[in-house]
C-alpha cells in the first residue's frame, strides 16, 4: 500500500509499561507480544483502514526498539517518529507531533485494539459532515468503569459532541469515548490556550476538546461499533488475544461458507 491520502495517522507510544512487564517498566509499552505480535502493529493496523499519507509515532527516550522494530516505512507508508522528553500526558504527547502534520491526524492512543467497527469509516464521515473532528466512542452502560477511567460525552440528535469530561465520576449515560479521534491542526492552537490542571501538572486531551467544543467548533461522534480493549495491565492481554481469535474464527467460518456455496 502506498501514500494515498491527506492524513496523517499519530500514534502516542510513550507509555513505558509498568504493569504490564515486570521491573522497571523500561520496555515501552507498544512492545507488549499480543497473540506474537507487538501491540502497536494492532494500531497502525486499525489506521490504516484509512487513507492516510504519513505515520508519527510518539516514543519516550527509552523508546528505541519501537523504532527498531517498525523501521521507517510500514506496508509503503512512510513512519517519523518523535519524542515526548517527559511523561506529561496524552495531549502533549500528541502536540509533539504538530511539525510533522500537514493536514489531518487520525490519532489513536497506542494501547488500544479495535477488533471490527468502523474505524474505516471516520474520513468518510468527517468529510460528508463537514466537520472540524470527529471523537469515536462506543455504547455500553452507564454503569461500565471504563468510563470513569476513560472520558465521557453528550452528543445531540444530529451526533455533534455538546461537552466531554475527563474521568466522569458519576457517568451520566452509556457513551465510552474512546483514543480514536481525526482533527485538523487547529488542534494544536487549542493545545497552547488550554490550562494546565492543577493536581496532574499536565493539560488533559479531553480538555482541549471540549475548549474546541466551546468555541463552536464542530466536533461530531462516531460510534466506531467495535469490541474494544485498552491494554493497561495483564489481564487485557489475555481479553485482547481472545478478542482477536474470535474475530479470526468468525472470519474464517465466512470464507468457509463463501467457499462452500
Amino acid at each position: 500500500m502506498k501514500a494515498n491520502g491527506k492524513i496523517t495517522l499519530v500514534i502516542p507510544a510513550a507509555g513505558r509499561g509498568k504493569r504490564l512487564f515486570c521491573g522497571n517498566g523500561s520496555t515501552p509499552k507498544g512492545m507488549v507480544p499480543i497473540n506474537g505480535r507487538p501491540l502497536l502493529e494492532y494500531v497502525l493496523e486499525a489506521g490504516m483502514q484509512t487513507p492516510i499519507r504519513d505515520i508519527v509515532i510518539i516514543l519516550s527516550p527509552t523508546g528505541d526498539s519501537i523504532k527498531e522494530y517498525f523501521g521507517h516505512t510500514w506496508r509503503g507508508i512512510p513512519i517519523y517518529y518523535a519524542i515526548q522528553d517527559e511523561p506529561r500526558g496524552l495531549a502533549d504527547a500528541v502536540s509533539c507531533a504538530e511539525p510533522l502534520v500537514a493536514h489531518l491526524m487520525l490519532v489513536i492512543n497506542g494501547d488500544e485494539i479495535y477488533v471490527g467497527g468502523r474505524v474505516a469509516e471516520i474520513f468518510d464521515y468527517y468529510q460528508h459532515r463537514d466537520a472540524n473532528g470527529v471523537v469515536g466512542y462506543l455504547r455500553t452502560t452507564a454503569e461500565d468503569p471504563r468510563i470513569r477511567l476513560g472520558y465521557g460525552l453528550d452528543v445531540d440528535h444530529d451526533q455533534r459532541v455538546q461537552r466531554l469530561v475527563e474521568k466522569p465520576p458519576c457517568p451520566w449515560n452509556d457513551l465510552l469515548g474512546v483514543g480514536v479521534w481525526l482533527l485538523g491542526r487547529e488542534y494544536f492552537r487549542y493545545f497552547e490556550r488550554t490550562a494546565i490542571h492543577e493536581e496532574r501538572g499536565e493539560r488533559d486531551f479531553v480538555a482541549v476538546l471540549q475548549a474546541m467544543v466551546a468555541d463552536g467548533r464542530t466536533i461530531y461522534g462516531l460510534d466506531l461499533d467495535a469490541e474494544f480493549v485498552n491494554v493497561t495491565v495483564p489481564e487485557d492481554i489475555v481479553r485482547a488475544e481472545a478478542a482477536l481469535s474470535r474475530a479470526t474464527w468468525s472470519s474464517n467460518m465466512c470464507l468457509a461458507a463463501t467457499v462452500g456455496v
